[in-house]
């Protein structure tokens, strides 16, 4: 399991956990279940869920936030949120899939889809910088 997963809807999934099983509560013991930084600013009813600001609150976890910049978050959770908001588009194709069909999936349709914002980019006159995967590599 991952240290934090962020999910617009963590305070129910939260309290949900919380009444099963010992060895699914066990499954997320070391997992901070917190709601993104922008669902949380912009659509979450923060100040009337008193349990979820005690939880799931990102400003209440300053782990989160880079040490050298305070107001800074270590990483962009919203992007994560868009990331998986698209691949939740493509659930139904993967779910019968082995692991490594999956990967092999998953790795080409980020590929095409990558290509695809770049020529939009373009044709809308923005150049996105590309770094060769030579560079990446090293």
């Amino acid at each position: 399991m991952p240290d934090v997963l962020f999910f617009d809807n963590n305070c129910n999934l939260r309290r949900h956990l919380e009444n099963r099983a010992e060895e699914v509560r066990r499954h997320f013991a070391h997992t901070l279940l917190i709601v993104d930084a922008f669902h949380w600013d912009r659509k979450h009813d923060k100040h009337s869920d008193q349990y979820c600001s005690m939880h799931c609150n990102p400003a209440a976890y300053p782990e989160l936030y880079d040490e050298t910049q305070p107001n800074k978050w270590l990483f962009n959770s919203s992007a994560c949120e868009q990331a998986n908001s698209w691949l939740r588009k493509i659930a139904a194709q993967t779910c019968e899939m082995t692991a490594v069909r999956f990967e092999f999936f998953l790795d080409e349709v980020i590929k095409a889809h990558n290509e695809h914002i770049v020529l939009q980019l373009q044709r809308g006159k923005h150049f996105p910088h590309i770094l060769p995967a030579s560079v990446l590599a090293s």
